[in-house]
């Protein structure tokens, strides 16, 4: 008896946990969706993949947009994190010039002041203050853009930050479609 209401008693919670992440999931690829409608540089594939597997390791995942926002952001900040670290490293190569170790650190300088734009954003949205929230992460998405920029302006020059910017980049645009979609249906 005991082990048939143990069993009874897990079963119920793999059915709450699979309908939890399948309710998760439809909401994730359908905000995707409706973002990469109304934003041409958001890449539907990418959204879908990075918040999936980033809703996958929280508990409970969200359940509505303003959560999707908030994950989205907190993982743009985690991205910006990653950034940072990767930037410490790429300054102790010796074996760049000092024209790439100044722009890597601004490109330092740009990503850590973000962290606390990011931050700010979240509380913004808690908060419902959009207009906040809009301002935090748009400065968050110029950085990789202007983290990128400063290797062109000298010519032949090539960033060693390209993929991680275009990741913070993509990031940051989901984020802003979602902080946009949620706005409107708020």
């Amino acid at each position: 008896m005991k082990f048939s209401s143990y069993l009874l008693i897990l079963f119920i919670f793999l059915f709450l946990f699979l309908f939890q992440s399948s309710n998760s999931s439809n909401l994730i690829s359908q905000s995707c969706k409706e973002a990469s409608k109304n934003d041409p540089n958001l890449k539907y594939d990418f959204c879908v993949e990075s918040l999936e597997d980033a809703s996958s390791k929280l508990q409970p995942p969200p359940t509505n947009l303003e959560g999707l926002v908030c994950m989205s952001t907190q993982l743009t900040k985690s991205n910006g994190s990653n950034m940072v670290s990767i930037i410490s490293k790429l300054l102790k190569d010796k074996s760049y010039d000092e024209y790439v170790k100044a722009c890597l650190r601004d490109c330092f300088d740009l990503y850590s002041d973000s962290l606390s734009d990011l931050d700010d954003a979240v509380v913004a949205i808690k908060q419902k203050d959009f207009d906040t929230a809009a301002i935090k992460l748009s400065a968050s998405l110029d950085n990789s853009d202007t983290c990128e920029d400063q290797f062109k302006e000298k010519k032949g020059e090539i960033s060693p930050l390209t993929k991680e910017n275009q990741v913070h980049f993509q990031l940051n645009v989901i984020s802003l479609a979602f902080l946009q979609m949620f706005r409107q249906h708020y």
